[in-house]
């Protein structure tokens, strides 16, 4: 702020009178709104990328010696991460259409606005493109075949594989190959905006449109704008809308290159099917994946899209077209109309939910259901490991200590439990929503006494810890009955953990006699800084994981509230290890936060827990130097990994351009997602959590994310205490 405002007075001559942060986009990039004593504006915006910063100053340049209607670049800081444009105010295409948004009928002074803009995108995307050097263009030149060959693979696992529609993965990737190919030769190219929508068209006072936030643009086929503006799911545009305006732009189109209307409106819908398809990946994720009701809600219009398309003979490759059909075939049966309403039964509303969870042996049959409700689930546990097959356990039961230790140690009942526990909590939440009384969970086993027992024991504790309702336990073979009564849910805060188990040799002498966590910085140790930082920050349920001096961490945490002990006594299993040992204390939270204790930064928390709140997982990163970095897509997306010293890169994507990508820093600060972190079971008991990030990162979305101005110091050497001890003064 204080460097904007410098900025601003080496423009202006005085100081801002008034300096007014404006909500951005969900990009790094922070916005102001500095005023003088006249009230006359600018905006003020700080960039956390040069690179991005200097593709925006020069496409606004570009553009502005075109004619074409973008900001003025009033000035520019010698780092050129901050610089000031024109205000073109307050009110978007998106304000000034709202009301026909919202009705679905577009008033013809709507109409009118909606007309304008078509008719001046021909003009942006190829005048634009006219002496337009896109090697300048961030991050790429040009749309190419690994992007959409990116999007496909994000619908096919986030939507299509989690839709339970089968399809022939061979065959699938030729269709892939083939859309790939039609959408990136053989149509028209220009200047791609990229995000051209309503939000990031702003009108003047009077209504005149201007262009913002064209920094992602490329060269790439003109059609994808069309496609992105006028099928967006969010405006509702009726489809005789949509095409009066197709028409429209053909007609301005034609002040520039020769048109085959019937060809252009064929390319036009393939890319609006592609377009549907990268829409339907996120709602896959965040609805299907992630539960989130509007995206759930939103299907069958996405659904709905895609069945429209396909009639309109979108989609020219048979096989896909016939995986297509089948999926809006799953979501939209002919016997189950999309508009059809839920009835009730005369079993809603009645509640509270009382659930029922026995173990027994498969020799002696399923437990009867004395309810009347037909037995609930019933889940077969023989093909995991048996721990009575030896010896030592025959005797035992899935309650007794050796049996556990088997049991987790080999890891079969945990990946069998993921998916139960998906279940229950799917079902659980449902009937409690609806007001039912009765569930019932049973696990069978050969002999009804090790690994059934073990399950229900697991499921009936994990459903009475989280949802706080009763549950009756029958280990029917072993004649246990056990009642957990019904409790208020723990008022949980947020969760994080935090690193302190290392051994901190580059701060020898000091942690021969004292573990790294509990050296002193400005009177301070370490754990305790972080533990107020994140107590401050509402992170209030903290894990700590601890090896080196195990015994003095332990003392100190010991009458300092929610602070629960993951032990590494046994031996240390690196970043991913620690945070599977310590999944047990983690897994009550839908996601929690990661924090090496060695780390002293301003980083805004809050900030960065809600930047991540849509990703499975969100690192902090910054431009800091080092040999080892991250890469990102544009999307901010993480792709891979580099040693710049080495020249090394790992990466799941074979065909990935290294300089194509965005390269940051890791500043061990994340947070992840208990869903994700679940898929660590399949991972060895010791295990980067880089590389675990790696080999996810092509399946599940981990995002990086740039604080401006982070200030961070890896108190990780004796000659840095000082400078700790300084910064720490300065962000405490």
């Amino acid at each position: 702020m204080k460097e904007l405002s410098r900025l601003y007075s080496e423009w202006a001559g005085l100081a801002p009178t008034l300096c007014q942060p404006i909500t951005g986009s969900g990009s790094n990039r922070q916005y102001f709104r500095l005023s003088d004593a006249d009230g006359q504006s600018v905006i003020g915006v700080v960039g956390t990328c040069y690179e991005e910063n200097q593709a925006f100053l020069y496409l606004s340049q570009h553009f502005a010696d075109c004619g074409l209607p973008v900001p003025q670049i009033l000035k520019v800081s010698a780092d050129g991460m901050r610089y000031l444009q024109t205000d073109l105010g307050g009110r978007s295409l998106y304000d000034a259409l709202k009301c026909g948004r919202e009705s679905g009928d577009y008033s013809a002074e709507e109409r009118e606005l909606i007309r304008r803009i078509i008719r001046l995108l021909p003009t942006i995307q190829l005048k634009g493109a006219e002496g337009l050097d896109f090697n300048r263009c961030y991050p790429q030149a040009e749309m190419d075949e690994t992007n959409v060959r990116f999007d496909l693979n994000y619908f096919k696992y986030c939507f299509l594989k989690p839709s339970e529609v089968e399809f022939h993965e061979l065959r699938l990737e030729q269709s892939f190959t083939a859309l790939t190919a039609s959408l990136t030769h053989g149509m028209q190219q220009g200047f791609m905006y990229r995000d051209f929508q309503a939000r990031n068209i702003m009108l003047d006072a009077s209504g005149n449109p201007h262009l913002i936030d064209y920094q992602g643009g490329r060269r790439g086929p003109i059609h994808y704008d069309l496609a992105s503006f006028l099928w967006q799911a969010s405006a509702r545009y009726p489809e005789e809308l949509r095409w009066e305006m197709v028409d429209e732009y053909l007609d301005a189109l034609r002040q520039y290159v020769e048109v085959d209307e019937d060809e252009f409106r064929r390319q036009l819908l393939r890319m609006v099917l592609f377009r549907q398809l990268q829409v339907l990946g996120a709602y896959g994720f965040l609805g299907l994946v992630k539960r989130k009701k509007y995206f759930l809600d939103s299907i069958p219009h996405a659904i709905r899209n895609v069945k429209r398309l396909l009639e309109q003979g979108a989609c020219a490759d048979e096989y896909l077209s016939d995986v297509l059909t089948r999926l809006v075939e799953h979501y939209m049966p002919a016997d189950n109309p999309a508009n059809a309403q839920p009835s009730t039964s005369k079993y809603d509303g009645r509640g509270p939910l009382r659930v029922r969870v026995f173990s027994f042996s498969y020799k002696k049959g399923i437990p009867a259901d004395e309810s009347g409700n037909g037995g609930g689930y019933v889940f077969d546990c023989r093909s995991t490991h048996n721990p009575g097959r030896y010896q030592p356990y025959k005797q035992l039961t899935g309650l007794d200590q050796p049996v556990i230790d088997f049991l987790e140690k080999d890891g079969e009942i945990l990946m069998f439990l993921e998916s139960v526990d998906r279940l229950a909590d799917a079902h659980v939440e449902r009937y409690i929503s609806r007001g039912f009384t009765d569930l019932m969970f049973s696990f069978g086993c050969t002999g009804g006494q090790h690994r059934s027992v073990y399950s229900a024991q697991h499921v009936a504790e994990r459903l009475n810890n989280k949802y706080g309702i009763e549950v009756e336990l029958f280990h029917r073979e072993q004649n246990i009955r056990q009642v957990l009564p019904a409790h208020p849910v723990r008022p949980w805060g947020r969760k994080v953990m935090i690193f302190a188990a290392g051994m901190g040799t580059r701060l020898k002498p000091l942690t021969d006699v004292l573990p790294k966590a509990l050296v002193p910085v400005g009177g301070k140790p370490l754990l305790q800084i972080q533990v107020e930082k994140m107590q401050a920050a509402g992170f209030d349920d903290i894990v700590v994981n601890i090896h080196h001096h195990a015994d003095q961490i332990e003392n100190w945490c010991k009458n300092r509230g929610c602070i629960a002990l993951s032990d590494e006594r046994a031996g240390l299993l690196d970043t991913g290890g620690g945070i599977r040992h310590a999944l047990p204390l983690l897994e009550d939270a839908d996601r929690f936060l990661i924090h090496n204790v060695d780390i002293l930064s301003n980083v805004d928390l809050e900030a960065f827990w809600q930047q991540g709140a849509e990703a499975e997982a969100c690192l902090l990163v910054g431009d800091r130097k080092t040999q080892r970095y991250l890469l990102f897509n544009e999307e901010m997306r993480l792709v891979g990994w580099t040693n710049v010293a080495t020249g090394e890169v790992k990466t799941p994507f074979p065909s990935l351009d290294v300089t194509r990508c965005r390269r940051l820093a890791f500043a061990g600060i994340h947070q992840m997602r208990t869903s994700l972190a679940r898929e660590m079971t399949a991972w060895p008991d010791k295990f980067s959590i880089i590389d675990f990030y790696l080999g996810v990162c092509a399946t599940h979305d981990i995002r990086g994310y740039v604080q401006p101005d982070l200030h961070l110091l890896d108190v990780g050497k004796l000659d840095t205490l000082a400078e700790a001890e300084a910064l720490q003064g300065v962000i405490s």
